[in-house]
């Protein structure tokens, strides 16, 4: 028995057992590990078919993420020698371990097998003759026919019959456009025809029929070679397996496909530029997003940027391509992108990456996210930690802020501190009610801004009682200056909604001191409020 007999004995016998064992579940693969439908002729019951599903997964799909080194470990073992087993856990039922086979049957049926052993435990029982080493010929990767000046097949080598699975009895007089694929036969034509006006040489890629209705792609070389009679011209022509290859490249163009659906399904904007900033790629929501039917060049979102923002995003393209790496990637920025459709202003967030040689494709990859309404509740959050609801003035927690950075800021300048008690709010909560006793706060808080000096900050402390901060007084004498003009403007009639009332305040004034914090600043002013609120006359009272 010659090696390429046993071979396909091997192969024979092996899946003859496979398909005995009635628990076992068979699928079919390419030599990628794709799932494709089972061959018609190992005429299995439905029940035991693997089927491909429709967007054709690879086995790894089926299996447990765990397991799945293990088992492309099996199917290269598989590939190399012709068969392999192992166990593996199927998802669809991870708790139970399940032996399973692999076995190159590309040599009978174009298809690698894999079986999956669904009885209760216990090894894979695949009888094997000892004597014969389990190796399933490999389908050469090369053969050559010839042809006449018409295309018909005149001679095939015996690769040609490994290959595909024809005899010369089968090929010989008929026309090499039979085995062709419909969707490559207007191309094989054209290449043929290219062959004959030249008289020299062509390639050209097509998929042939192999015996078993699989397809095949091969890379054909036709040779010219002429007579004296054009028609009784020969053509060599080599052929060259590139299945592989070919998968390869349709797993990229599928990988390619589900990238843009994923890109353009996402809520963000995606816009990649080269390293001149022209346009690779822009998904639709970006178009969206800036309110042009297509982003075409990287003016569109330059024309729909406010100046500022425009030459924030300029400087971080040029560190982006200036660095060449991943340096400064991942660098973000919230920019007000103005909508070319409506005229409406948006917040954008966006992340500028850089991209290199490693991707393919050096530049850079901006994403666009619309942030409006996350801006916006933003702003109402820190507003609502900020400021005080009624008066509008700073919180008391805001406002200890502001006066602890001011001593922090005040470099040799003394700040200045001035606390205001309203008088009489209580008896105008009691004779008009609480909703006269908010707007005399109001009204109070009001009047009390129209006196500050631009930086100076209006805090409400809680219930009647204001602070103001004010920086770079200048001299003790400057605070109390600044804390009369607080009186002066705020003492005096109101007319409220349900009545009048009077507005007066007690004030206390106090200055900083090298190394002095907030707390005790707040301190003094409180205390020398406390004098002016004895003296009855309403007078600011500088402490100290």
């Amino acid at each position: 028995m010659t090696d390429q007999a046993a071979s396909d004995w091997s192969c024979a016998h092996t899946l003859a057992a496979m398909v005995a064992q009635q628990h076992l579940l068979i699928g079919a693969m390419t030599a990628d590990g794709t799932l494709v439908p089972v061959p018609p002729a190992l005429r299995l019951p439905a029940e035991r078919v693997l089927l491909a599903p429709p967007d054709m997964r690879t086995v790894l799909d089926l299996i447990v993420p765990a397991d799945a080194s293990a088992a492309i470990a099996d199917f290269e073992r598989a590939l190399a020698t012709g068969y392999a087993t192992g166990a593996s856990r199927l998802r669809s039922d991870p708790g139970v371990v399940r032996p399973h086979v692999v076995l190159d049957a590309r040599e009978l049926h174009g298809v690698l097998l894999t079986g999956f052993d669904l009885s209760a435990g216990g090894p894979l029982a695949v009888a094997v003759r000892p004597d014969v080493a389990l190796s399933a010929g490999r389908r050469p990767r090369t053969a050559t026919v010839r042809k006449d000046a018409f295309a018909n097949f005149t001679a095939i080598d015996e690769r040609t019959t490994r290959m595909l699975g024809w005899t010369p009895e089968d090929l010989v007089g008929t026309r090499a456009l039979d085995l062709v694929h419909p969707d490559d036969q207007q191309r094989a034509v054209s290449a043929w025809l290219e062959l004959l006006s030249r008289r020299d040489s062509e390639r050209v890629r097509l998929r042939h029929r192999g015996s078993d209705g699989s397809w095949v792609w091969l890379e054909l070389e036709n040779s010219y070679q002429p007579a004296d009679d054009p028609a009784q011209a020969v053509v060599t022509t080599q052929m060259t397996d590139i299945s592989d290859e070919m998968a390869a490249q349709e797993q990229a163009r599928r990988q390619a496909q589900l990238l843009h659906r994923v890109a353009e399904a996402l809520p963000v904007g995606i816009l990649q530029l080269d390293t001149e900033l022209r346009v690779v790629y822009a998904n639709s929501r970006l178009g969206t997003i800036l309110g042009v039917p297509a982003v075409t060049g990287h003016a569109e979102l330059s024309a729909a940027l406010e100046p500022a923002d425009r030459a924030a995003v300029a400087a971080v393209l040029e560190a982006v391509l200036a660095a060449g790496d991943d340096a400064v990637a991942g660098t973000e920025m919230e920019l007000t992108v103005r909508h070319a459709g409506t005229g409406a202003a948006r917040v954008c967030s966006v992340t500028v990456t850089a991209l290199s040689d490693r991707e393919g494709a050096p530049g850079v990859l901006l994403c666009v996210s619309d942030v409006t309404e996350h801006a916006r509740m933003r702003e109402e959050l820190t507003a609502q930690a900020t400021y005080d609801a009624l008066t509008g003035a700073h919180n008391r927690a805001s406002t200890m802020v502001v006066l602890a950075r001011t001593l922090r800021e005040e470099h040799g300048r003394p700040a200045a501190a001035v606390f205001l008690d309203l008088d009489h709010l209580k008896s105008v909560n009691d004779l008009l009610g609480h909703r006269a006793g908010d707007e005399l706060l109001v009204v109070a808080a009001d009047r009390i801004r129209s006196a500050l000096r631009h930086g100076d900050v209006l805090g409400r402390l809680g219930g009647d009682e204001f602070l103001v901060v004010s920086r770079d007084v200048g001299s003790r004498a400057a605070a109390l200056a600044l804390a009369t003009r607080v009186r002066d403007a705020l003492v005096g009639p109101v007319q409220l909604t349900d009545g009048a009332a009077e507005l007066s305040a007690s004030l206390g004034v106090a200055c900083s001191e090298p190394g002095m914090d907030a707390v005790e600043l707040t301190r003094r002013a409180d205390q020398a409020m406390y004098a002016s609120k004895q003296d009855r006359r309403a007078e600011p009272v500088l402490f100290g």
